[in-house]
């Protein structure tokens, strides 16, 4: 399922068809959308729509080409509109430099009001900035001087500067189906950068029609070629856009669902094995202490599985490119149930991946790499740094200030196996990363990767 963060179906355009264009979205996979008022009549009518159809939440707000409008009379009245129930967020808001249609001055003075409302009711903040980022930037940070701002910068037209400052607050970025035109190369550059776990979609209809339709109205069934977009920008496909996107855009408006645990999960054309929560590492970079979930996947687990309970959860293996062990803690804690897991999965003619910090002959007290001969076909270690040093104060390894060395005998240890290996690291100021590289192919004379510090999954 898609959720449409940003529509206008409250907008003339729809008054013919209303009705059919959020039947052809719901047929199309959307299964949720957020009407997003832009004026004190828009949000009126979004708060009408989110109490007539089920499938619509409603945002209130003005635009900033009318914040002249923005009378007091007409804030509380906006004010009392967000109260309303199914009201996710305070939007559409913000500055536009580019048009200049209200002057300035007044476009600030209605922003920080909406700033201190989102403020006062907890609710989230959408965004538009066009040309104005600096001065964007600026307020919120005036409104929220000790952080804790949320919102999403809406139909994202910034460069890299912006999108990094935005990251810094905690929002989330958001594309529209200009992310499809055939003159977004510089859009799309920027969009490859934004980690998945802040990214939301939407059509901004009826606005910025995909590429597909360019020239005709824009409507919420779009959504899905900026999905689709998406999906290749960052190495996925639809279906991972589509449980990202959902699980993120739930997250920020507050619509909740029940997501249970996931001890197999698939990420692309893969499919991982999620057994154990524990590590034998307190990285400070991992997903571990900021979220529940990996790629839209809850991993947190109340329980350990068997290795009956993952069986049972891997049907047709055989469609996956490979079967991983990663999960969310250190899958070698677990090696006997790795191992009974790996040969039902290569009898079947599967491939198999095992994603480690190489703790596994420090786990379990012995060298292990000849036991996954025959059942594990590549391993993957993060070595994560080019010293023994700089690995513990990244890594916090439970066993001490030797970890590092002993990682590097486990590498060495699947290779003299004849197991495929590669060594991974992230981009992390503090790491040189030629020299993990070196340390791999030429030291270790196994495979590098190079891991982005903000891409899990």
């Amino acid at each position: 399922m898609f959720i449409d963060t940003h529509c206008h179906l409250d907008f003339k355009d729809f008054d013919t068809d209303r009705d059919e264009a959020i039947a052809r979205a719901q047929k199309a996979g959307i299964g949720l959308l957020v009407d997003v008022g832009s004026s004190p009549e828009g949000s009126r009518r979004a708060v009408e729509l989110a109490g007539r159809y089920e499938c619509v939440y409603a945002a209130v707000g003005i635009h900033p080409h009318d914040a002249l409008t923005a009378t007091p009379e007409v804030l509380e009245k906006i004010r009392a509109l967000a109260l309303a129930p199914k009201v996710v967020a305070i939007g559409e808001v913000g500055l536009d430099y580019y048009r200049d249609l209200s002057p300035r001055d007044e476009q600030q003075r209605v922003f920080r009001f909406f700033l201190t409302l989102a403020k006062e009711l907890k609710l989230p903040l959408i965004i538009h900035s066009r040309e104005s980022h600096a001065d964007t930037i600026a307020l919120l940070t005036e409104a929220f001087p000790a952080g804790g701002a949320r919102g999403v910068m809406h139909c994202f037209s910034g460069g890299e500067a912006f999108l990094k400052e935005s990251l810094a607050l905690g929002f989330y970025i958001s594309f529209s189906g200009a992310l499809t035109f055939k003159n977004a190369d510089k859009l799309r550059s920027v969009a490859r950068q934004v980690p998945t776990e802040r990214l939301l979609i939407e059509t901004d209809a009826p606005f910025l029609s995909p590429q597909a339709y360019r020239g005709q109205r824009n409507e919420p069934a779009y959504l899905l070629h900026t999905a689709e977009e998406l999906a290749r920008l960052h190495g996925l496909t639809s279906a991972d856009i589509a449980r990202v996107t959902t699980h993120n855009a739930r997250e920020l408006f507050g619509i909740k669902a029940e997501e249970r645990e996931r001890i197999v999960y698939p990420i692309r054309d893969s499919l991982y094995i999620n057994l154990t929560n524990r590590c034998t590492s307190q990285c400070y970079f991992c997903i571990r202490s900021v979220s529940d979930f990996v790629k839209g996947h809850k991993l947190r687990l109340e329980a350990e599985p068997s290795a009956a309970d993952v069986l049972r959860e891997i049907v047709a293996a055989g469609k996956y490119r490979e079967i991983v062990f990663c999960g969310y803690g250190e899958p070698t804690l677990r090696l006997e149930v790795i191992k009974e897991i790996a040969a039902a999965v290569k009898a079947g003619g599967g491939q198999v991946r095992l994603v480690t910090n190489g703790h596994g002959n420090l786990i379990n007290k012995r060298s292990i790499a000849a036991e996954l001969v025959g059942l594990i076909d590549n391993v993957s270690v993060s070595l994560n740094t080019d010293t023994a040093e700089q690995y513990q104060k990244v890594c916090h390894a439970s066993f001490g200030d030797g970890t590092y060395e002993e990682v590097k005998r486990f590498i060495r240890e699947c290779k003299e196996a004849l197991l495929k290996v590669e060594v991974t690291c992230l981009d992390i100021p503090e790491v040189d990363i030629e020299r993990c590289k070196e340390i791999a192919e030429k030291e270790l004379g196994v495979d590098f990767r190079l891991r982005r510090y903000n891409v899990v999954g």
